[in-house]
């Protein structure tokens, strides 16, 4: 009976030894074979907050990885199992487990070039965005950049974050929030708003939201970096002597009006972002504007111009006297 026993034990014993080897043979083989050495490249989207089991299987089924539970095991292993960044992934199954592993641990995720150009809004950025894939949601975007709570934690004093949204080339990744988006936008501009166009804004008594205020108009009224320092001249000289800055950009960001084209009427609106009828700047930037811009707005040009009128070259005419100024008003509209 002893004897039978023992033998029954050993049996058990020695197949359990045969499946544990079985199972650690397969489990290497799934380790340095890959699932397909001559797989192509595919798009692996992991949503934030999914589990490992279903990372493990959208993985298995695009052809990763050969078995989904090897997978899990490897990962448990080395603890892993809550490490996995999300994000939009390029993975092959030519790609060895621990390869694919070791890119969803260090978020080795896409990366999408996208330009904001120079004076752009926040509404276009957000469009922007959205066509590019980078954001579901241009309102959900647009709304943070109004939230009072968002804007203070970023430490920005400002009725919102147009202005602040740096323009720049930026490589995103899908998956990022709107307020991670966002923080990136803000930190590449307060990179650029250095120490030394802080010291520069204090000694000319300028808040930082009335610099990029003004430096938005200035972004505005032309695309010329040699004439942002003049304009920029005539903009002080009018705050000086208290004169209306009369910007038509301003009664253009006020009206929401997409073709540039204003009228008399306009003109005479009443809204604070129209500097035709209100003294001073507007209450805040009225597009985000680039560090050329941001620079003239602290250093105008020591000039004594008063008015500028558009040429029908794209650059502008500088005149010191209201009839200069009239003057070349009609000649370039006559021109047109």
């Amino acid at each position: 009976m002893n004897s039978m026993k023992k033998g029954i034990t050993w049996y058990i014993i020695t197949s359990l030894l045969l499946v544990s080897l079985v199972i650690a043979v397969q489990f290497t083989y799934f380790l340095i074979v890959p699932a397909n050495p001559k797989g192509v490249l595919a798009t692996i989207n992991i949503p934030a907050g999914v589990s490992f089991t279903r990372i493990s299987d959208m993985l298995e089924q695009k052809h990763i990885i050969k078995n989904r539970l090897d997978f899990k095991v490897l990962a448990y292993l080395i603890g892993a199992t809550q490490k996995v960044k999300y994000g939009e992934y390029l993975l092959s199954g030519s790609m060895m487990p621990f390869t694919v592993l070791d890119k969803l641990l260090n978020g080795e995720v896409v990366l999408h070039e996208i330009t904001i150009p120079e004076g752009y809004t926040d509404e276009q950025i957000a469009q922007t965005l959205k066509a590019k894939g980078l954001l579901a949601s241009a309102r959900s975007f647009l709304a943070l950049t109004h939230n009072e709570t968002f804007i203070e934690g970023l430490d920005i004093t400002a009725p919102s974050l147009e202005g602040f949204l740096y323009p720049d080339t930026y490589k995103l990744s899908k998956g990022l929030t709107p307020q991670e988006i966002i923080k990136k936008m803000v930190g590449q501009f307060k990179l650029v708003y250095s120490p030394d166009l802080q010291e520069r804004a204090a000694a000319m008594g300028m808040t930082m939201l009335q610099v990029v205020t003004l430096a938005s108009m200035i972004e505005k009224e032309t695309a010329l970096p040699s004439e942002k320092f003049l304009i920029s001249g005539v903009f002080h000289n009018r705050l000086k002597l208290r004169m209306r800055l009369q910007s038509d950009p301003t009664v253009i960001y006020a009206l929401h009006i997409t073709d540039d084209v204003i009228t008399r009427k306009d003109l005479r609106t009443k809204n604070p972002y129209n500097t035709y009828t209100h003294y001073g700047l507007p209450p805040g930037p009225i597009c985000n504007p680039g560090k050329n811009s941001i620079v003239a707005a602290l250093y105008p040009a020591a000039v004594k111009y008063l008015y500028f009128v558009a040429n029908n070259d794209g650059s502008h005419e500088f005149t010191r006297t209201l009839r200069e100024h009239n003057y070349y008003v009609h000649l370039y509209q006559r021109g047109r």
